[in-house]
């Protein structure tokens, strides 16, 4: 029997009392159910805001900033959300509420209960015979130390004073489930693997991407095709039940895939299925995404703010987004209140690389790119229009910049006849220097904040 690696220590020192105070948050839709499921995604969206806030503050993190920035995602659990129906007319309005003291003390109970699982886990490998106990007990101690850092996510924002002192980590987890696992040699066998664990009704599937990047690459685009012929799959995403996100990571010889099945309310995860897959199966399929260093460049350098929050989206969500050529893009935007933005485009490609600026409305000058929110739409989703994909395919970045007061100075553009586009610069890194140039010194008047989305597009 080998030897079994040691179990987390952990030490969760909470306090009563978050840095943020309260989090919250509103939605709006044609059913309570809709509304509801819009004010957890936009609570869950402040959290993620907050998150990345307190760890570009907090130098005493014993992860880097790009590691714990990797790791924060819109499909955070949420523990103890409480509803209040504010308007139940033709448009539902919903208020969720995310109680620091109270939230607090669940996630910490929620924390060491998984700790005690990892111990149990642990514990029956120790005194495992057999190797496909050994080898399911590992998959499952696999999900839980995952499960163990979405759910530390949001525990550390509502008590930023927990310690955590890993002495086992994923990396050693996945070397033992790829000591004891017989490879699968196809997408087909991985597919139907996945298709027999998740036999749930109503599934929004997406594709998996690879570990540290939210861009995806030709691999999720394959897996994505043939999974939805093994699933129940939501027609779209206020239709499913569940959602289903993944990630894998790349080794040598074989990669190992994480699928998790996620409830669509809580996002608290419903089941989990680890499989390796051996480097046969995908052999001249992509897995690395493009553009990966820009997209990880666009995303850090996030300018937030404490009041003003202004956050970009799809009909499909803000993450792990794949389209395909044909398909209809409706992209949406929301400011928290009162205020102004434009939006600047990135596109990469295999011969193109340009940014822009994205026409709003039609006029004249800096109204054409800057729209203004009233206080009666603020906090409610505004349509920027649909487009089709249609080539070229590659990736697509969309960067929203906000201010609560009125913008006069834009990037400088250039019509390009023969694109259609209002073109910053050909060199993607450079606009980036002048959009984030225009970003305005913060006083107790002015307010600025920005968000970015980054999706793939394929033929």
């Amino acid at each position: 029997m080998r030897k079994i690696l040691p179990l987390l220590s952990v030490i969760l020192l909470l306090s009563a009392t978050s840095l943020f105070g309260d989090i919250s948050g509103l939605g709006y839709g044609v059913s309570l159910k809709e509304a509801k499921v819009d004010a957890l995604a936009d609570m869950s969206q402040a959290i993620k805001s907050e998150v990345r806030t307190l760890y570009k503050t907090e130098s005493t993190n014993e992860y880097s900033k790009s590691e714990l920035n990797s790791q924060v995602s819109s499909n955070l659990p949420i523990l103890g959300a409480e509803f209040e129906t504010i308007s139940d007319s033709k448009l539902k309005e919903v208020q969720v509420r995310l109680l620091t003291k109270k939230s607090a003390n669940l996630y910490k109970k929620k924390l060491e209960l998984l700790n005690r699982e990892m111990q149990t886990t642990l514990e029956e490998i120790r005194n495992a015979h057999s190797k496909n106990f050994q080898l399911t007990s590992y998959e499952t101690l696999y999900a839980l130390t995952k499960e163990y850092e979405r759910y530390r996510s949001v525990a550390i924002l509502l008590a930023p004073q927990i310690k955590y002192t890993p002495k086992i980590t994923q990396v050693q987890v996945e070397s033992e489930i790829v000591k004891l696992s017989t490879d699968i040699d196809t997408l087909d066998l991985a597919t139907s693997v996945l298709g027999t664990a998740f036999k749930e009704r109503s599934i929004f599937i997406y594709p998996p991407h690879i570990v540290n990047s939210k861009t995806i690459a030709e691999f999720g685009s394959a897996l994505l095709t043939q999974l939805k012929g093994k699933l129940d799959v939501a027609s779209s995403l206020y239709n499913a039940k569940y959602i289903l996100v993944g990630e894998y990571i790349v080794l040598k010889k074989s990669m190992i895939l994480n699928m998790q099945l996620l409830d669509i309310e809580t996002k608290e995860i419903v089941k989990s299925k680890t499989v390796v897959i051996n480097a046969k199966a995908y052999e001249g399929i992509g897995t690395k995404p493009q553009a990966v260093d820009f997209t990880t460049l666009l995303t850090q350098g996030v300018a937030l703010s404490s009041s003003l929050k202004v956050t970009l989206s799809t009909n499909r969500g803000s993450e792990n987004l794949l389209f395909e050529k044909g398909e209809e893009v409706e992209l949406f935007v929301k400011l928290n209140k009162m205020g102004y933005y434009y939006v600047v485009g990135y596109t990469q490609t295999q011969d193109t690389k340009m940014s822009y600026l994205l026409e709003l409305s039609e006029g004249s000058g800096s109204s054409r790119f800057v729209k203004f929110v009233n206080a009666d739409d603020a906090s409610k989703w505004m349509s920027l229009g649909a487009f089709t994909v249609e080539a070229p395919f590659g990736i697509e970045s969309l960067q929203v910049i906000a201010s609560n007061k009125k913008i006069k100075k834009l990037p400088q553009v250039e019509y390009d006849e023969e694109s259609g586009y209002y073109i910053i610069s050909k060199k993607i890194k450079k606009a980036l220097k002048h959009t984030r140039g225009l970003r305005p010194k913060r006083t107790g008047k002015l307010e600025s904040s920005e968000d970015v989305m980054s999706f793939t597009t394929m033929k």
